[in-house]
């Protein structure tokens, strides 16, 4: 409403301008609206009203673009709102420059740009409620780790590339004598000198040029002793002490005691060397369990929550990349509209840096829950088992005939070294177990054949054989029938050890006096389905296909929608309980992309379920994981050779996932 004191100068902006601009702006998902000012007789700025505002601008006022057009700004708005910020784009008219800033209209925290335009402003809102959220959650995340490193009861600090200290906690500040704001952004050996030319150095430069990993004891007082783990993860190196002291103090007078039983009786020799070797063994298992068990419980509990919504985040500041940079190199968008663009892009590519190093972050802790895993990988079972025939040749050569009986297998899943070593354990036990001097008659049997989705391996012998009793105790540490000095007993539980953390199994069958058979069982190596997938866009004209989205996540479906939407025709099901009653009535899909760990129905249960009623879609499908798995998803990843992909993944890998898609059948 107009008084006797203002008055409304007409924009100068030509009809055709506004009516393109209505069109470009009339299906954007972000809100864009035109206002012009109000003036006084005099000249000032004192209202604004709408000239236009698109159908995304009218829902985020809660108003229709008609009833807006006309209005003021004072009329609708809340004074909490955009009507709060007169004064701003007042400023902006008159300056001349553009201005962006942050508001709360109602429930929702916007963010606002507001462009000069003639004796206007053209103002674009976005809704970043969500993503100040994530922020939020994210930063809530990382202080908990942090929390919970600083109030272990163990020593840990990591240092760059430069050897800067990049984190130190309170216990490794303490062991240095020096505090925390002391040693932190500090060169290590500038900080604390004294450990130059030291073993720690030697271990820490090692690890670095090897980018490998270092467990040792290292005497840090007078009477006081750690256990160190140095790995390396990246960009850092990072440095985990535990103390042992009481454990040091504990065998130093288990040794005295071991030393006086000796003194005096040869028997108890043997019997105090067995017992230090149980110990012994005992002792790293303990040191590997207590090692893992901080590690693992938070990576396991942290890593799957972050990798979800960094998935999102990922995605979308990927996205918002992709679509600005195009425009910033447009020549009509003038040099202010470029330069405003092109601060905003290096704030999204700032932000996604972000999002890449707490992504680092939870790779180096799962890193470090895992950090004496075995890197497994294809792995041909008969060149590992002429391996242990070569090296176990000089046991056999005076009591069996080797004989092959080779099938036709595909590469096992395994680790080369170490299954090397578990056939030429299983080969020196089936000599043993033959008697000398009747070479003829003896046999050792390596037999190959693939049972389904397994590689099986035999070794037989025709030696004396095991009674049940003996057998039932095979697997047992230190568990022997050789006479006192001839055998640990470790053997075959170490096989037993090394199979299983293949994902494979270890078992014998006997009959006394007539031999006995060693099966091993490993998974089939699965190929690697997208190794450097490159990044693919859809060409011009090129056929658009569908695609399936089943995650119970709604911003890492709406992610994936807008990542692939504008190529291809996107349908999202937000629980495998959803995504079976939609396949049941439409199944004409190129490509289904399911997460592999949800509430209602897993991906597990949703590939079982269509395996049994629709067999012909699972071609189709790639599963999601954000690196978490329970032992039942692990035996299925192995088990099923479908594509997966790891959150949080590159729109490339999803372009070229979609574009391979296999052929439609039935």
């Amino acid at each position: 409403m107009s008084s006797a004191t203002d008055t409304t100068v007409a924009l100068p902006l030509p009809d055709s301008l506004l009516a393109a601009l209505e069109e470009a702006e009339r299906e954007h998902p972000e809100a864009c609206m035109v206002l012009r000012a109000v003036r006084s007789s005099s000249g000032a700025i004192l209202d604004f009203e709408w000239l236009w505002a698109n159908p995304a601008a009218a829902r985020a006022l809660g108003r229709g673009s008609e009833f807006l057009r006309g209005r003021r700004l004072g009329e609708l708005a809340s004074k909490d709102g955009i009507a709060g910020r007169l004064d701003l784009l007042r400023q902006v008219v008159e300056s001349g420059r553009p201005h962006a800033d942050n508001f709360t209209e109602g429930d929702v925290l916007m963010q606002g740009t507001a462009v000069p335009l003639r004796d206007g402003v053209l103002l674009r809102l976005r809704d970043v409620t969500s993503a100040q959220r994530v922020e939020e959650g994210l930063r809530e995340t990382l202080d908990w780790v942090r929390d919970v490193l600083e109030s272990m009861p163990d020593a840990f600090f990591t240092v760059d590339t430069d050897w800067r200290l990049t984190y130190v906690n309170r216990n490794a500040a303490a062991l240095t004598g020096r505090s925390q704001e002391e040693l932190f952004r500090r060169v290590l050996w500038d900080a604390c000198p004294e450990l130059c030319g030291t073993p720690f150095e030697r271990a820490l430069r090692e690890v670095a040029a090897e980018e490998s990993y270092r467990l040792f004891e290292l005497r840090t007082g007078r009477d006081r002793w750690h256990d160190v783990h140095v790995w390396s993860s990246g960009r850092n190196i990072s440095t985990y002490a535990r103390d042992i002291t009481d454990k040091k103090r504990v065998q130093a007078e288990r040794d005295a005691l071991l030393a006086r039983e000796h003194s005096g009786r040869l028997e108890a020799e043997a019997l105090a060397q067995r017992r230090t070797h149980e110990l012994m063994a005992a002792r790293e298992r303990l040191v590997q369990s207590e090692k893992l068990a901080m590690a693992g419980q938070l990576a396991a509990g942290v890593g799957h929550e972050i990798n979800n919504p960094l998935s999102y985040v990922s995605g979308n500041l990927q996205f918002a990349v992709e679509q600005l940079t195009p425009l910033a190199r447009l020549p009509e968008a003038g040099a202010e509209v470029q330069s405003t663009l092109n601060e905003a892009l290096d704030a999204l590519r700032e932000a996604r840096e972000g999002a890449e190093r707490i992504r680092v972050i939870v790779r180096d802790l799962q890193t470090f829950a895992r950090a004496d895993e075995l890197r497994l990988g294809p792995v041909d079972v008969h060149a590992a088992l002429e391996f242990g025939v070569s090296m176990a040749m000089t046991h056999l050569r005076s009591r069996a005939q080797v004989e092959r009986s080779y099938g036709q297998v595909p590469p096992a899943l395994a680790h080369e070294a170490r299954l090397g070593q578990v056939f030429l354990h299983l080969l020196i036990n089936a000599a043993h177990a033959i008697p000398s001097g009747d070479f003829d008659r003896h046999r050792v049997t390596l037999t190959t054949r693939r049972e389904g989705a397994w590689v099986l391996v035999e070794v037989s012998d025709t030696g004396l054989g095991m009674t049940p009793e003996v057998l039932q105790r095979a697997f047992e540490p230190f568990f022997t029938t050789r006479p006192v000095g001839e055998g640990s007993g470790l053997g075959l539980s170490i096989c037993l050890g090394l199979v299983r953390s293949m994902h494979g199994e270890l078992t014998a069958t006997s009959i006394p006096g007539l031999g006995s058979t060693f099966q091993v069982r490993l998974p089939i190596a699965e190929r690697p389905v997208h190794p450097g997938v490159p990044s693919v866009r859809a060409e011009e004209g090129a056929s658009r296909k569908r695609v399936l989205v089943v995650d119970d996540e709604p911003q890492l479906t709406s992610v994936l929608r807008r990542i692939l939407g504008r190529q291809h025709d996107v349908v999202v099901a937000h629980s495998g309980r959803e995504a079976l009653t939609l396949l049941e009535q439409d199944d004409a899909f190129d490509r289904i992309f399911c997460d592999l760990m949800m509430a209602d129905l897993t991906g597990m249960d949703v590939h079982a379920e269509l395996a049994r009623r629709r067999p012909q879609l699972l071609s189709r499908f790639v599963f999601m994981t954000g690196g978490s798995f329970t032992d039942r998803a692990r035996a299925f990843l192995q088990a099923v050779p479908l594509p997966r992909i790891e959150k949080p993944f590159e729109p490339g890998v999803l372009h070229a996932l979609v574009e391979s898609s296999p052929p439609r059948t039935g």
